[in-house]
């Protein structure tokens, strides 16, 4: 049976696993990268224009926090009022969100930071919150800049790459034969692979160019790659690159 290993943070319950089973496939899902939440001081959401998340990490780490009194700014859960509008950097990220009762504004086309910098709309003189992890790229803020906002940055998690436990379980699914590839939405997730001590031998899909770029340093043969970063794209660039087999099918 055609099988494929997922990378991605949320293991079986990763939306990936089940789009790809429901084509056909068994899927190993071994995290090779994980968050770790990061204390940090909350701040007063309701004095921004736009509060960005890039990340549903990210949106559970400020639901952590109780809401303020009705009255001082932000009402329940996630919810601010009239001036705040939020930002979600992909579809993952504005589910996140949905879930914890926010509609966002704004969810860029591709799902990338400076994408999301440069969808962001009239951003001359307006005051952005940036949520994010402590070693997020420096696009999104450095081009919002750019266009004349003042950007306070949130360190609210820690990317962490190669798990302690995931070792066992990507082994296992390494040593499965009809393995046909691995699907990497990061390149913490390509570097974490390597951490654990995994080998770059079965073909790599790539959630887009700089995933891909990370993969074929680290010596992997990248197959495809998604049209756009989304998982939905993800799935259909395996479907694309490794066809079913028929017997799967049965």
């Amino acid at each position: 049976m055609t099988t494929i290993l997922v990378t991605r943070p949320h293991g079986d319950t990763d939306p990936m696993v089940s789009a790809l089973e429901a084509a056909g496939y068994r899927v190993h899902a071994v995290p090779t990268v994980a968050t770790q939440a990061l204390e940090f001081d909350r701040p007063d959401l309701a004095r921004y224009d736009w509060i960005i998340v890039t990340s549903a990490a990210g949106v559970d780490a400020l639901k952590e926090f109780p809401s303020p009194p009705r009255g001082e700014g932000q009402g329940e859960g996630l919810k601010l009022g009239p001036r705040s509008m939020w930002a979600a950097v992909g579809p993952a990220t504005a589910r996140a969100l949905r879930a914890a009762g926010v509609e966002p504004a704004l969810v860029p086309e591709e799902s990338n930071g400076l994408a999301l910098a440069n969808a962001l709309p009239d951003v001359q003189g307006k005051r952005v919150l940036l949520v994010r992890a402590s070693a997020g790229s420096a696009d999104l803020p450095r081009r919002l800049r750019e266009r004349g906002a003042t950007v306070d940055e949130v360190a609210a998690y820690l990317t962490v790459e190669g798990p302690a436990s995931a070792a066992e379980p990507l082994k296992a699914a390494l040593a499965d034969p009809e393995l046909a590839a691995v699907v990497f939405a990061s390149g913490s997730a390509v570097r974490g692979h390597i951490a654990l001590g995994g080998n770059t031998s079965v073909p790599a899909i790539t959630i887009g160019p700089r995933t891909t770029k990370v993969a074929k340093q680290l010596g992997f043969n990248v197959i495809a790659e998604a049209e756009t970063q989304s998982v939905e794209a993800l799935a259909a660039a395996v479907v694309t690159a490794i066809p079913i087999q028929e017997k799967n099918r049965a």
